[in-house]
């Protein structure tokens, strides 16, 4: 009898012992999305409101007409206006399309394809927040100058007179597949606002919660075991090449590749690895990779992935080059411990991770309703 109970309670020890550790493991999970929830959050909701006022106020003006002419000019305005507007890599085909049927020049089209997923002020206000100045500063720059090669690429391959017959008021789809009309730039900035709210973030949101909810995973499962990786993973080619093959074929958007990015950067990654994981993460994914092959064609879209993947790990070694010639080690700016105790922060939290929640169960349920009633 003595045996009988020395064994139930070791078993009863046992089961306890592992309620315990996945109940502290899922407190780790939580705590550390919500550390990077009130790191970020604010300068999130910033990003997102000026992000709703550029996109508002360039579609006004239309963005077709100032990409058209088969030259580097276009090329280059393509570029310089997709950096800041906040659409991943799915969202901005629709638009794309769009612009190339409305006139815009096959390199201007490429040009766009690539910066906007890359980056936006959403991401760039992320990036400040949760790294440093010099990620802040090349993450913009790479995609300004990985939008030009691709863009010119198609202009030099592909010469030929574009159609000048522009729309001047196109109507476009959304990623969510509802047909929207380019908006009145008259309409004022609540209107730009709450498109920001709205159609910009119900679009973000379900990836951008993914990449909270993977960051604070990787944290709380790895933690520093992350810095006992091989160096070859973590610096150098082989960790450019690693980059490259992770982030072309995955659906991550611009934002929500940041946090991971930052608890990569704390693990000891190579800042320059960091980089080209969120400019190819970003501007690629398998779904993506079928519509632009109908808008670029097989021979530009062999070109459009050559040029991102050639020109972000440039970018990444000169990145790297740049913080060993500083002699800066790169930052994880929340890891040190942001004052949680601001209630601003604590608010902006709050609603951020409220509207991620509640756009991403409605996208599910349009989803899951519309695969049950086909």
């Amino acid at each position: 009898m003595p045996i009988r109970r020395c064994r139930i309670e070791r078993e009863n020890s046992s089961g306890s012992s592992v309620v315990d550790t996945a109940f502290t493991a899922v407190a780790r999970w939580a705590d550390g999305v919500w550390t990077l929830l009130i790191a970020s959050a604010l300068w999130f909701l910033i990003g997102l409101v000026l992000a709703g006022l550029l996109w508002h106020w360039l579609r006004g003006r239309s963005l077709a007409r100032r990409m058209a002419g088969n030259d580097f000019g276009g090329v280059v305005r393509a570029a310089l206006i997709g950096i800041p507007l906040p659409l991943c890599s799915c969202s901005v085909l629709p638009i794309a399309s769009q612009l190339r049927s409305s006139g815009a020049s096959r390199g201007a089209t490429a040009a766009f394809l690539v910066s906007t997923p890359e980056t936006g002020v959403d991401s760039i206000a992320l990036t400040y927040t949760l790294t440093d100045p010099i990620l802040t500063i090349a993450r913009p720059a790479t995609a300004f100058v990985t939008a030009v090669v691709a863009g010119s690429m198609e202009t030099l391959f592909f010469n030929r007179t574009e159609p000048d017959e522009l729309i001047d008021k196109p109507r476009e789809q959304s990623s969510r597949g509802q047909e929207v009309d380019v908006p009145d730039e008259r309409r004022g900035i609540a209107h730009s606002i709450r498109y920001a709210f709205t159609d910009l973030m119900g679009d973000l949101a379900p990836y951008l919660l993914f990449g909270y909810l993977l960051a604070g995973l990787v944290g709380a499962l790895f933690g520093q075991q992350l810095t006992d990786l091989p160096e070859i993973l973590r610096s150098g080619w082989g960790g450019y090449a690693g980059a490259v093959i992770a982030g072309l074929p995955l659906y991550i958007c611009a934002s929500s590749s940041t946090p991971l990015a930052a608890v990569l950067l704390a693990g000891g990654f190579s800042p320059g690895m960091v980089l080209v994981f969120m400019m190819t993460g970003a501007a690629t994914n398998l779904s993506a990779i079928a519509v632009v092959r109908k808008i670029l064609g097989s021979a530009g879209t062999m070109r459009y992935l050559l040029a991102i993947a050639v020109v972000s790990i440039g970018f990444g070694l000169i990145t790297d080059q740049v913080y060993q010639f500083l002699e800066i080690d790169p930052s994880y700016q929340f890891a040190s411990g942001k004052d949680a105790s601001s209630w601003y922060d604590v608010a902006a939290a709050v609603l951020l991770g409220v509207m991620m929640a509640y756009w991403t169960v409605r996208a599910t349920t349009r989803r899951l309703a519309s695969f049950f009633l086909k």
